[in-house]
């Protein structure tokens, strides 16, 4: 593939996009936050002077207008939550069963030296993936105190037409379809800013580069005596849960 060169671009033209933050729905399980996450494929404006990219993202279901998902086409929402108070999160796949970066995939699977570390003698390479799946993906809380069946490892990987890793696991199983699962967060960190993200097996890089990632914030009401900043000071602020649509680009001037 040949390499693309951006062209010379002006800076400090497109304001920052802010991620929106996602409205729990706390009726589903009584005393813990709810949320629906779902992957899709999108558009991005990266800037005011390049046209719309293909891209991934997570969108959250809006339990005050399902027909208005929260998110931005990219990257996905943010998940303000509290300390000590636990979260369980539904992630659905709904990408394409052919991957933005198909050739990298098609790389790895023949066994490219720069793609797929060769193991030294008595061991063989393993292919990281079935031959029938060039998407699957698994969302991985990075650094919180998360238990094993909800960690998001590489081998719980599950793919938008529903093939499962050797690993794959759901909490109450009876809830999800074939490309679903639902993970549990306890939330049992000090206030800190974590972030989520893909940790498909053997395509963890290109699916966290095709835009899924996004922010997990763990709040502690005591940090309420403490004077911080807050409201339309904090970025992200949990006010920060207007419409957005599954088009949405990034706004320009």
């Amino acid at each position: 593939m040949p390499i693309p060169h951006t062209p010379k671009l002006r800076k400090y033209v497109d304001p920052l996009p802010i991620p929106r933050t996602a409205i729990s729905d706390p009726s589903v399980y009584p005393g813990a936050d709810y949320y629906e996450i779902t992957m899709r494929p999108g558009t991005w404006r990266f800037h005011r002077d390049l046209g719309p990219a293909k891209v991934w993202g997570y969108w959250a279901a809006n339990p005050h207008d399902p027909r208005r998902p929260i998110g931005m086409g990219y990257l996905g929402p943010t998940l303000s939550v509290t300390r000590d108070h636990p979260t369980l999160v539904k992630y659905r796949n709904e990408l394409p069963t052919t991957h933005l970066f198909q050739f990298v995939i098609d790389k790895i699977r023949k066994g490219d030296p720069q793609l797929t570390p060769t193991p030294p003698p008595p061991y063989k390479p393993m292919q990281p993936f079935p031959a029938n799946v060039n998407v699957w993906n698994v969302v991985h809380q990075h650094g919180g105190f998360t238990a094993p069946q909800s960690d998001g490892m590489p081998l719980q990987s599950f793919s938008p037409d529903g093939i499962h890793a050797q690993s794959y696991s759901s909490l109450d199983p009876s809830r999800v379809e074939p490309n679903e699962s639902i993970c549990g967060y306890t939330n049992h960190d000090r206030s800190c800013m974590l972030w989520y993200h893909d940790h498909g097996m053997g395509m963890t890089s290109v699916n966290v580069y095709a835009g899924l990632a996004g922010l997990y914030r763990i709040g502690d009401p005591a940090d309420d005596r403490l004077g911080l900043p807050q409201g339309e000071f904090e970025v992200p602020s949990s006010s920060r849960t207007g419409p957005s649509t599954p088009t949405a680009r990034s706004r320009t001037p």
